[in-house]
This record gives C-alpha cells, structure tokens and sequence, in this order.
C-alpha cells in the first residue's frame, strides 16, 4: 500500500507519533480473541464530535460506523479499513486506511464524507494511548491530530442504546451483536448458565453423540531462533481448542511434546498410542523449522525434531507431516484436524521477523451452533501447511507464525454472529490463506510471499 510509504517519508510524524500503547495492548495475544474485536474512537474536527464504532476482524476485513450531528442533523456513516505494520528507524507504525464511505442515515445527495485514516506509531519509550486521526490521504502534517479517546469495548457496553448509535433495530448487525451480547452476559449467571449448559449438551448428544477432542501438540519451543515465536503459538492453539471443547462441553484430552521432551521417539509414541473414539476429534498442530528433502515430490513439509541445529539431521529427526495425516486417518475419528506451521523449502532458512499485527484481546461468545456445524456435524479429513514447497513461514515472538494468526483470525470471523453465512472448513482455510498473503505481501516489507497450502475432504455426517 503506498500509504504508509508517504507517513515513513515524513520525519515530523516520526517525532510526534511515538506510540507504545499498541505493543502492550493490540499485539498481546496471550488470551485468545473469539469472533471480532471492537472498539471506540472519539475524535473532533471544527466543532463536530465523532463517535467511531470500530469492527475489527483482521488486517484486510474490519468497519466504523462513524456517528456524529452537523447542522442539528444526526448522520451515520459506514466506512471500510485495511490496515498495514512494520517498522522503521527503529519505530513500529501500524497505519488503518478508510475507504468507501456510505451513509447509513438519509443525507441530501450534496452531502459527502471524507473517510478517516488513524495512525499509530511509537518505541520503548513512548506512553500516549491514542492514535492520531486525518481524512487526507496525503497525510498533510497540519491534518494530523491526536483523538479525543479511544479504548476496546466490553460486551456488556453494547446496550440496545449503544447499538441504536451506530445501527437501526432491523439491521441484521445490530440483532447480531444484541446476541452476542445476551449469550455473553446469560453465560455470567450461575443458574442460568447451569441450566442453559445441561439443556445444550442433552441436545447436543441427542443430536450427535457423545465425543471427545484428542490436541496433539509437537512444538519446537527449546530452538534458539524461532523458540519464542513457537511457544507463543502453543500457549494460542491450546487455549483455542481448550475453549472450543469447553463451549462444545466435550472432554478435552491434552498430549503435548515440547521443551526437553521434544523427540521424535516422544512424538511417534504419542501418535501411536492415540486411540480415538469413532464420534471423536482429533486435532495435530506444529510448530517449529520444516523443511522438504532435495527430492521430495509431497507438497508437504518434513517436520524437523531437533531441540537443537547442532543434532544431525537423518530419519531419526524427522517426521513428515503427511506421515501423521495418514496415520490419523487410520485410527478411525470421525474428524482429523492437521495443521502445521513451519518453512516448506530448504534446511536452515530461518523465519524470523520484527513485523507485528493487530490482535485484540476481546473475548466474545461464540455462536454455539456454528462450533457444533464445523466440530460436531461433519465428518472427514482436514490437512493445511502454512506455506507451498519452496517457501519459508514467517513469525515472530509477539504474534507467534503469521499463518497460525490467520487462522485464528479466518475461524473467529467464521464463528463470528456478524457472520449469516454457514460455517465451512474450507471458508476458513481459504481466507487463512489470503489472510496468510496479506501479511507477507503488503504487510511485512522485509517477508517473501508466503501460500498456505490444504486438502480437505469433508462431509455432513
């Protein structure tokens, strides 16, 4: 995007810009994010006050409504954001740019509304919370101003008055939230959480059996160079399905091959010792280097079991990925998740990057129904890599694989109840991938293109 360009090649906004707020609040991904994040932004210009209801799913797919009154007249305004990060000189910057402003509200056809772009940028050093707001898309200096507020929003502020701000009462948004917001706020009260929890699962056996969700976890996170990045995608993945199967109320059972534990004999004994149920899940993730042989025709990767660069690489140390799809195959689940985020090219490229993305730490009910249409009523095989033979996987400590985020970002948005459409595996994966592009093309100036790469073959049960 040229944008950030034109910000990079001002020094002033460098100056006045310095912001921290984002490394500590936006970029934490140590509690997971169920469905959207939202948030509010107030801002002022020639004595109108804006009120800006942020919807963020992720960097190519998040909305405001901008509420605000000019001339004793009430007007809402839809707008549309894609977002770019890096880093420069030393600074981080994380840049939203408006685009396809549309009034909700009547107007007369003369009345026109230049979108808002809100910049972030900042060091260690820096403390101011709120981001900078302009409608120039040259990012004039003198356009530049700092917003009145901002903060990320609590479900429980999303009252029918809030709502009625930004959305009428028959807009399929608004219904959408007032749910979300009832099923989050029932879930908080003990008796009905009790009995809304025991009417969910009768139903759900009735309808599908009783199951269990197996995570089997191999995560290289004693490496020296990506070794942070991997646990962060561990301490992420098994908080995800933890909750998954905790709103599924099915047994969860944990394997977990990491730390000095991490050995192929370790992760060989765990895959043959799993024994699935026939109504049960199974879900496979890695994290660590991967590699493909020099004469390796298999579009995916070789694990690489190796704590550290200095053991030899031989069969002893690897383990490819297609090898675990086929062997869960053979167990008999009725659904086998296998997900691996790790390089697909040759040995010893590393990975690693500065660059880091929005991630809120909102925590939002998700639709139930739409957990138990992906986990609970289909039946089948899942195998997803995060990138084509020849490519490396980007990462960094903060975020954890930038593929990882993606899917996270593709499932929250697929279980989101802003979203009408049915819930697919395979929506998921391909917006995993373009998510995954996204963040290694315009996204990350110093990362190469990165394509994730899956197979499903799944069926209604």
């Amino acid at each position: 995007m040229k944008i950030h360009k034109k910000i990079l090649k001002t020094s002033y906004i460098w100056r006045i810009f310095l912001f921290s707020f984002l490394f500590a609040f936006f970029y934490t991904l140590s509690v997971p994010v169920f469905s959207q994040s939202l948030y509010e932004i107030k801002f002022s210009a020639d004595r109108v006050t804006y009120k800006g209801f942020l919807v963020y799913f992720n960097e190519e797919d998040a909305y405001m409504r901008v509420a605000y009154t000019y001339n004793n007249v009430y007007n809402v305004v839809n707008i549309d954001y894609t977002s770019v990060s890096g880093q420069e000189d030393g600074y981080n910057y994380f840049v939203m740019q408006g685009e396809n402003p549309q009034f909700i509200t009547r107007t007369s056809r003369a009345q026109t509304y230049n979108p808002d772009h809100f910049v972030w940028v900042w060091d260690e050093t820096t403390e101011d919370r709120k981001p900078f707001v302009t409608d120039d898309p040259n990012f004039s200096e003198e356009s530049l101003k700092r917003v009145d507020s901002y903060k990320e929003l609590k479900v429980s502020e999303l009252t029918d008055a809030y709502l009625n701000e930004f959305f009428s009462t028959d807009d399929d948004e608004y219904i959408a939230f007032q749910n979300m917001r009832d099923n989050e706020l029932d879930s908080h009260v003990a008796q009905e959480h009790y009995d809304n929890n025991t009417t969910q699962q009768q139903n759900q056996e009735a309808n599908y059996g009783t199951s269990k969700m197996h995570l089997v976890m191999l995560v290289n996170s004693s490496i020296g160079d990506i070794g942070a990045s991997c646990e962060t995608d561990s301490r992420n993945m098994t908080k995800e399905f933890e909750d998954i199967a905790a709103a599924l109320k099915v047994d969860f059972r944990k394997y977990e091959v990491k730390g000095s534990s991490f050995t192929k004999d370790n992760a060989m004994r765990v895959l043959n010792g799993l024994n699935p149920g026939s109504n049960d899940i199974v879900v496979f993730y890695y994290s660590g280097h991967g590699f493909r042989w020099s004469d390796q025709t298999d579009a995916y990767p070789q694990m690489d079991i190796r704590a550290s660069p200095y053991t030899k690489l031989s069969a002893e140390t690897t383990i490819s990925v297609s090898s675990v799809y086929n062997l869960l195959d053979k167990k008999g689940a009725r659904l086998n998740i296998v997900i691996t985020d790790c390089c697909n090219s040759d040995i010893g490229i590393n990975k690693m990057t500065e660059t880091s993305f929005l991630a809120g730490r909102s925590y939002q009910t998700p639709h139930i129904e739409k957990l138990q249409k992906l986990f609970l009523a289909t039946k089948g095989n899942i195998i997803v890599t995060s990138s084509q033979a020849g490519q490396v996987s980007w990462s960094n400590s903060v975020n954890g694989g930038f593929f990882t985020l993606s899917f996270l970002q593709a499932f929250h948005e697929e279980i989101s109840y802003l979203k009408t459409q049915e819930p697919s595996w395979n929506t998921i994966l391909k917006k995993s991938q373009t998510n995954t592009l996204n963040k290694t093309g315009s996204g990350c100036r110093n990362c190469t293109t990165q394509n994730p790469v899956y197979y499903t073959k799944i069926t209604k049960r």
